[in-house]
């Protein structure tokens, strides 16, 4: 799934290059993403795209003054009832403002937006905008599960999940008093309580494990457990590698709407499992936690233990 530093260097792109842009016209693919339906989407075709904005996980497009006449296409494909994404204030990225409209979108597990001549191919398409130019938006999904989805709304608060979204490591308020305050609530695994987006939004299950890796701490670790200096070390890891996560990619990818895939990073030990650690050289462990799977580092993070992993042992050998 697409994190903090890939949606915030997209968004950046998405920006630079599609304000002003005039909508053509719009194609719902999957018409069971598409969460709402008034306004309905036809409205979109003829207005200008005013900037984009991002929180969380959660993407938008603001739009501003259409002059109407043109029309969307709405078709489904095998249409069936999905739960919306299980994504828990805008505090926006961009304007966030609340006139005009917002086509949000939440690109959950196998999401993408990408940018071309042509539109993405019906199989994975979920929604294509057609600009003026000629280029075509196409917001696509290559997971099975299918749980992206669309909002077309006038406020951003009329989507549901954004009002109950945690802080941002990277928000200016994000201090180590403030994530002290989160990890004290406890009821989580310190991975669970860094993934949990109504406690902290924007981290996902791969740049926790990069995070953990930094701060040296074991991802069974109780949250409301930690000192001072723990938590203070914790802060100091997130802010660095969600910084660095981030200006990496923008180099990356340039100014292309493009999310690299995870094969073409180079993470520190999420997804690495069997490989030598960058850091002591010990050899990268994975276990499962739920349905994800979390890589660290024995050596750098669990006192040499080897966790078990818990589809089959709830105890740590």
């Amino acid at each position: 799934m697409p994190e903090l530093p890939e949606l915030d260097v997209l968004v950046e792109n998405l920006r630079a290059q599609l304000t002003g842009m005039r909508v053509r016209s719009v194609r719902v693919v999957s018409v069971a993403a598409l969460k709402t339906f008034d306004p309905p989407v036809d409205v979109l075709a003829g207005h200008t795209i005013a900037g984009a904005g991002r929180r969380a996980k959660y993407v938008w497009l603001e739009l501003d003054g259409g002059s109407g006449g043109l029309k969307s296409e709405a078709r489904a494909q095998a249409p069936e009832a999905e739960a919306e994404p299980s994504v828990s204030p805008p505090v926006g990225r961009g304007s966030g403002g609340q006139s005009g409209l917002h086509l949000v979108m939440h690109l959950a597990l196998g999401g993408r937006l990408t940018l071309g001549p042509k539109p993405a191919s019906r199989k994975v398409a979920v929604l294509t905008v057609e600009l003026d130019d000629g280029r075509v938006l196409s917001m696509t999904e290559a997971s099975t599960q299918r749980r992206a989805a669309v909002w077309l709304v006038g406020k951003l608060d009329q989507v549901p999940g954004l009002a109950a979204l945690g802080p941002e490591p990277l928000d200016p308020d994000f201090t180590v008093e403030r994530l002290g305050e989160i990890l004290a609530g406890g009821g989580h695994t310190l991975k669970g309580m860094l993934t949990d987006q109504r406690g902290m939004s924007g981290v996902g299950n791969a740049w926790s494990d990069e995070v953990l890796h930094r701060a040296r701490m074991s991802p069974f670790a109780r949250p409301e457990r930690l000192g001072e200096p723990q938590v203070a070390q914790l802060h100091a890891a997130l802010v660095q590698v969600l910084t660095e996560a981030r200006g990496s990619l923008a180099e990356q990818v340039g100014g292309r709407i493009e999310i690299p895939r995870a094969s073409e990073r180079l993470f520190a030990v999420h997804g690495r499992a069997g490989a030598a650690c960058f850091v002591c050289g010990d050899t990268i462990r994975s276990v499962w936690m739920g349905e994800r799977e979390t890589s660290y580092c024995p050596t750098c993070q669990t006192g040499g233990r080897v966790l078990a992993d818990r589809r089959r042992s709830k105890f740590l050998r």
